[in-house]
Parts: C-alpha cells; structure tokens; sequence
C-alpha cells in the first residue's frame, strides 16, 4: 500500500489548498495566471505549468513519491464553474 492510498481523498484536497494558501499563492506572479500548480503534499514541493501533465512530470522527476495536488490557476482565484440559475418571477395573482 502506497503513501497516496492511505490518505482519503478530501485530506488530499485539505492539505494541498493549505500549503498553496500559506506557501505558494503570494510567490506566483500574475504571469502566471491560467496555469496549474501541483503541490505535493507531503513536502510541499510544487511546480507550475501551463500543461497539467508537464508539471505533473517535472514534479515526479524530483519527488518520485509525491501525493501530488492539482490547482488551476484562472485569471482570479475564484473560477464560477456555471452560470447561475435563471428565476422566473410567478405571475401576480389579482384578486
């Protein structure tokens, strides 16, 4: 049993926001907007690219044990996945 499969998912995501939170959010310049960070989150170990899978590679090649977590980065830190609903008032009944 491997490092990654003894920690469950959602403390993955908890520990990866974490360390980007504290570590790495105000290192990474504004040049690097709608890139990907992957964190390990054993060490805190990180690399940025553009391509998900390079920086996924770049990582393993110095952490070849990484429990490794994906952050986009957009144009802002909050990204709206889809747009909201529509509401429709009811008609006024009259009376």
């Amino acid at each position: 049993m491997t490092t990654h499969d003894k920690i469950p998912y959602a403390e993955q995501k908890r520990r990866g926001q974490a360390i980007y939170d504290a570590q790495i959010r105000h290192l990474i310049s504004p040049d690097d907007a709608d890139k990907f960070v992957k964190i390990d989150i054993l060490t805190g170990d990180y690399e940025i690219h553009e391509n998900p899978a390079t920086a996924g590679r770049k990582l393993r090649e110095r952490r070849s044990d990484a429990v490794i977590h994906t952050i986009h980065r957009g144009q802002s830190d909050v990204v709206r996945l889809r747009s909201p609903r529509r509401v429709v008032p009811k008609a006024r009944v009259e009376r």
